[in-house]
């Protein structure tokens, strides 16, 4: 029985076949402790100008169903994230969700630190993946943790350098989860 390709060639005409790859939605779960109030945690993840000095340059309108727009640094190839508030209980509860992403931060008051009490941040991001791709998204999400805490501790993402400062965490954080860099 002759292939498409041969079916092709005698008839002159092209045989069309289309594929796709069915990319399933996943839930990513995180927890950290942070050692700084949730007031101030909080802040970090409404104000404009902060977020974009550990996620993403960003437009905020912190209000529910204000826009949470993200311009992504380092895949400048990738369109921006424009997603809505959907949940805003200051300070304890963040949901913004866009067709392509999901993230729910929850933030609980905890004893400890150096001012009295810390932050326990539990972090739920819902993305499409394909499955192969599933510990890259985790290093990806445990360094943008990294960087929240060192943007607390006043030492925001330099995007610039970001390759030279944060790439040795990044391929850590994917050793941990179980990734490769090939």
């Amino acid at each position: 029985m002759p292939n498409s390709i041969e079916r092709a060639c005698r008839t002159g005409r092209a045989v069309r076949r289309s594929y796709s790859v069915r990319v399933a939605a996943v839930t990513l779960e995180f927890e950290r402790e942070i050692e700084f109030p949730r007031v101030i945690v909080w802040d970090a993840l409404v104000d404009e100008d902060l977020v974009s000095g550990w996620l993403a340059d960003a437009d905020i309108e912190p209000e529910l169903g204000g826009e949470y727009r993200l311009h992504w640094m380092l895949e400048p190839a990738r369109p921006q994230t424009l997603a809505h508030i959907v949940v805003l209980q200051r300070p304890e509860c963040l949901a913004v969700e866009a067709t392509d992403l999901a993230l729910r931060f929850e933030l609980d008051e905890i004893p400890g630190g150096t001012r009295g009490t810390s932050t326990r941040l539990r972090l739920a991001v819902r993305l499409e993946l394909e499955p192969a791709a599933t510990a890259r998204a985790k290093a990806d999400w445990l360094t943008r943790l990294d960087q929240l805490r060192d943007l607390l501790y006043g030492h925001p993402v330099n995007w610039a350098t970001w390759g030279s400062d944060m790439q040795q965490t990044w391929s850590q954080h994917l050793g941990e989860v179980g990734g490769s860099t090939a």
